[in-house]
């Protein structure tokens, strides 16, 4: 799908131009299979936040700066390795999919759905709730400790509007803080999704084993099984 398709989303508010025509890379990934495959319902999966090592030249550590801020050139940098010019821009594309959180849940849609690992990864719509990238500080990569009030109303500003535009059938929040924080803002607003939403821990949380917790990955594959594969309800 074109990254114009949600150019008007948040247009005016905190981030005037249109939250995706400041950061398209960060919006929703989806191919037509998500739209159409007639085996499925459509789900949207959200994960808690990109991030950037600590060490990165660009203003993502000033939430002002990178709502708001002139230089919109500069949020995401490229590489000075020459050989990885894309280096950053792959961190917070939602279309790229080299992570260990992402190769855990495309490995339980293949198993509910018995679809080919090459072509799984375009039966749903990929995205991450905050819109600031996380400071990856050796290896902690929450967006939990950035956080600020500016992230929690853009990323639940942006939220709601891609549900109404997109309408998912299941939206699977793979992360409770991120889950938490979009429950806090739904209920400050009064915003009432179309859609169940559900979570599940993030698949690289210490705290819920991904491959032994019945909360993470069990609970994940039941809730494909129940609203995502149709004729299984």
């Amino acid at each position: 799908m074109a990254t114009e398709r949600y150019n008007n989303i948040g247009k005016g508010g905190i981030v005037k131009e249109g939250i995706f025509v400041r950061f398209p890379d960060l919006s929703p990934a989806s191919e037509n299979n998500y739209w159409a495959n007639p085996m499925h319902s459509k789900l949207m999966i959200v994960g808690e936040s990109s991030y950037f090592p600590d060490s990165v030249p660009s203003v993502f550590k000033d939430p002002e700066a990178w709502y708001k801020g002139g230089d919109v050139q500069h949020l995401i940098p490229l590489s000075d390795d020459p050989e990885k010019p894309k280096k950053y821009i792959n961190l917070v594309n939602n279309w790229k999919t080299e992570t260990e959180h992402v190769d855990r849940l495309l490995n339980s849609l293949k198993e509910v759905s018995k679809m080919d690992i090459k072509t799984i990864y375009t039966e749903a719509m990929y995205y991450n709730y905050f819109l600031r990238p996380a400071t990856d500080i050796k290896g902690n990569q929450s967006f939990k400790k950035d956080c600020q009030s500016i992230d929690r109303d853009v990323a639940g500003t942006a939220l709601c509007e891609i549900l109404e535009l997109d309408k998912p059938d299941i939206v699977i929040i793979a992360s409770k803080y991120a889950y938490d924080e979009f429950q806090k803002y739904i209920t400050k607003t009064k915003y009432v999704p179309k859609t169940r939403i559900e979570f599940v821990y993030h698949p690289t949380s210490h705290f819920q084993n991904w491959y032994k917790n019945v909360n993470s990955k069990q609970k994940f594959e039941r809730l494909l099984k129940e609203y995502w594969i149709k004729g299984n309800k």
